[in-house]
């Protein structure tokens, strides 16, 4: 009887020979941390692709890819496992000069607001609210019934459980190209962001435009729009104002953040409230606050924080 014994090719000297960007201050760490290539991290500087030094292992943190030292170099390089481990095998000295992904030029707009309602309002009915989250939105003051109303839900943990709900939502007819959150990976389409819970983020129809995720690890912030941005098949996302409340009102308060608004409108009575998306997000109030006056008289603004 034979056993086949494979040679261990080093996660970190793999992610050099790639010309991937470490975080120096990782580099002693089991977890040694890089500049993800494939989702960019969102941005540049950033690192959230963790390189596990025992099993020569890579994830990313934010878009899900994950691999081994092979399928890295397979991947990156544009070639097989086969052909990647024949390569990783030779001894190499030189490394290439890490940079910094580079985002993609094209950019991939959201469907019409019609198409974005219909389907994440769907998206919902598969959904439910975990009991940590249900928590936080009590805390804030928020009853059951309008947490229901509302129409909060939290991600889906599994990357099985998210792959599945993109294939419901395409059985039911609806079209993820387009559709921020959603990318393909692997010609499989999915729904892509972190763990947490979503808030919808509503015109004055009460049409949704997009979903904001409270975030489970807030050590990349709190919050952060549900986006597939530079990724394969994927979709941006905008700051969309959102409009909650009263809209036959004819005083309105301004706020930032649609969690907040939202409560603040169900304490206050369902005072109108619009919100941006952050205390600097607000060059799209303008349209907004045109449209819900149209025909009426205003009282002055109030800005709340």
């Amino acid at each position: 009887m034979y056993r086949l014994v494979y040679e261990k090719i080093p996660i970190v000297e793999t992610a050099r020979r790639c010309g991937l960007v470490l975080d120096s201050r990782t580099l002693r760490r089991l977890e040694v941390e890089a500049s993800c290539p494939f989702c960019h991290d969102h941005g540049p500087g950033k690192y959230h692709l963790s390189l596990n030094t025992n099993t020569d292992q890579y994830r990313c943190n934010l878009c899900g890819v994950h691999g081994n030292s092979v399928s890295l170099y397979a991947r990156l390089k544009g070639m097989s496992n086969k052909e990647a481990f024949r390569e990783l095998s030779k001894e190499v000295k030189t490394y290439p000069f890490p940079q910094q992904p580079e985002p993609r030029n094209t950019e991939r707009q959201p469907l019409p607001i019609e198409q974005r309602h219909a389907a994440y309002t769907d998206m919902q009915e598969y959904l439910t609210l975990l009991d940590e989250h249900r928590e936080n939105l009590l805390e804030r003051g928020l009853s059951p019934e309008r947490i229901r109303r509302n129409q909060y839900c939290s991600m889906p943990k599994t990357n099985r459980d998210r792959r599945l709900l993109a294939a419901l939502l395409r059985a039911e007819g609806h079209e993820l190209l387009g559709l921020p959150g959603f990318r393909t990976y692997y010609g499989e389409w999915t729904l892509t962001g972190p763990n947490g819970f979503l808030i919808p983020a509503r015109n004055k129809e009460g049409l949704i435009q997009g979903l904001k995720i409270r975030l489970d690890d807030e050590s990349d912030g709190k919050y952060r729009w549900l986006s597939s941005r530079n990724m394969t098949n994927g979709t941006c996302s905008y700051s969309w104002i959102h409009v909650t409340g009263n809209t036959t009102a004819k005083r309105a308060f301004i706020t930032e953040g649609p969690l907040k608004g939202d409560a603040a409108s169900f304490l206050a009575n369902d005072v109108l409230f619009v919100c941006g998306g952050g205390v600097n997000a607000i060059h799209g109030l303008k349209d907004p606050l045109v449209d819900l006056g149209s025909g009426r008289w205003w009282r002055p603004w109030t800005w709340t924080r």
